[in-house]
């Protein structure tokens, strides 16, 4: 082989493999043929109901309706991170899910959605992420532990029954330990 039949050859080898990582690179885009976009307020305060919207639409821009959309948030809670579904809906005639969204806590908030698109039924996924302000988490909870239907009553008298009956199970006891020390019983025989 020639010096310009190698070049050529080596040429034509990167060329191939230029577009295979293109194709490759490129598949995840191609694949997605559903056009989705993410509404969210501007501002959010903690507390107040707000509506995320998510409009799904075809490559050729139709609507496609009666697609559902399944929520997701991104939280923590007691040393544990994952995603925990806040909702579900569905898309009307005009491609849109609207789910009312109320934030407890102030800070970053990252939304996932997922949804199915109707051709192959593959799960696709969008995310956006926005901030909500505010001073306080809604829910506090109180200190101790609240079971329904104890309270310090029920408590006090379970206490004050259970020791009574140790108290009367001691007097029985000694009754018992006195009047044997005291007597023989009849009957017995008593032979050493």
């Amino acid at each position: 082989m020639n010096v310009i039949t190698r070049r050529a050859v080596r040429t034509a080898i990167s060329c191939l493999a230029v577009g295979a990582i293109a194709v490759t690179l490129a598949a995840p885009a191609l694949a997605s043929h559903v056009l989705a976009h993410v509404t969210v307020p501007d501002k959010m305060t903690v507390g107040e109901t707000v509506a995320v919207a998510v409009d799904l639409r075809a490559g050729d821009r139709t609507p496609l309706p009666g697609t559902t959309v399944i929520f997701y948030l991104h939280v923590s809670f007691g040393g544990v991170a994952g995603e925990a579904e806040i909702g579900r809906a569905v898309t009307d005639e005009t491609g849109v899910a609207n789910l009312a969204y109320r934030p407890r806590l102030a800070g970053r908030h990252e939304l996932r959605m997922e949804y199915v698109a109707s051709d192959d039924g593959a799960v696709e996924v969008i995310s956006t992420a926005f901030d909500v302000t505010g001073g306080e988490q809604l829910y506090r909870s109180a200190a101790g532990v609240d079971v329904p239907g104890v309270d310090a009553g029920l408590v006090m008298a379970t206490l004050a029954t259970v020791w009574s009956i140790l108290f009367l199970v001691t007097l029985r006891l000694v009754a018992i330990a006195r009047a044997g020390g005291a007597s023989a019983t009849p009957g017995l025989d008593q032979t050493r």
